[in-house]
This record gives C-alpha cells, structure tokens and sequence, in this order.
C-alpha cells in the first residue's frame, strides 16, 4: 500500500473521477459511469467478513494494482493481495496526521475503488446505503455474492 502524496498524481486522478464518471456529490445522479455498472442497495453495514468478501473479489480480479479513494482524505495505491484490515490506520509522523485506509463499505464519505486500467470499479455512496459497481466482471462476482454481501438491486 501506499499513500499517493504527489499532488500531480493525486489531482489527476480526482479529475479523471470528475470527468469521466461525473461524480457530483451534491446531485440526486451523483455519478455517471460509461462502462456497463450496477447500483445494490446495502441492507446493513459490512462485517469484516463481508469486508473480506469483497477484498477476495478484487484479489481475483486485479491482483496487481488498484486505487483505493476517499473524498477529501488520503488516497492510496494498493494491491487487494497485501490484504489490508478493516479500520486499518496509522499515524504519519512526517505530515502529523492519522491515516485511514478505506474500508469498502463506504462509512461516512465516498469510498470509491479502481482497477489500475479504470476497466473496473466500486463506487460507495455514504449516506444513501448504495453502492455501483462497475465493470461486466466485478457485477458478476458480486451477483453471485448477493446473499452474503446482502445486498439488493
């Protein structure tokens, strides 16, 4: 895992979300996708189990890189494969500042999650208990984890 710092980076990355997925907090539509997607209803907060689902999900699918985003905090450059806990922080003595790796549900802020080539994704809204996913791959694995995920469409 690591912590995208470089400006440049990290900027590019939250106008490719704008742009091509038209993310728009503040909007009834609040996000666009061009690839095929799927919006689940999520009856209930993940458990780490559930939490571990979706992270074997993403090993099998994009075992090498992946971009893990929280609106308005730390972004980060991960492999699903480094298996990182639920809740997971720590303290960046450097920056004086605690850091949060997202978990999937997404738990008070947008939690969006991106295979390196942008082919796929998992976009979690906070406060509306919806997630997309996007990409004909990532809807089929969690079609078929519906029941444990418990998740609706």
């Amino acid at each position: 895992m690591r912590v995208i710092l470089d400006e440049t980076e990290y900027l590019g990355i939250w106008d490719k979300v704008y742009a091509e997925y038209r993310f728009d907090r503040a909007a009834a539509e609040w996000l666009r996708l061009p690839l095929p997607h799927k919006k689940y209803r999520i009856t209930q907060y993940w458990t780490a189990e559930q939490e571990q689902i979706v992270n074997g999900i993403f090993s099998r699918l994009c075992p090498e890189k992946m971009y893990a985003l929280d609106w308005q905090h730390d972004c980060f450059r991960f492999s699903p494969t480094e298996n990182i806990p639920p809740d997971y922080s720590y303290h960046d003595a450097e920056r004086d500042v605690n850091v949060y790796f997202p978990r999937y549900y997404p738990d008070g802020d947008f939690h969006f999650f991106l295979s390196g080539d942008w082919q796929f994704g998992l976009f979690g809204h906070p406060w509306r208990d919806e997630i997309y996913v996007m990409g004909d791959a990532l809807i089929a694995e969690f079609e078929k984890m519906r029941t444990q995920l418990q998740i609706e469409s």
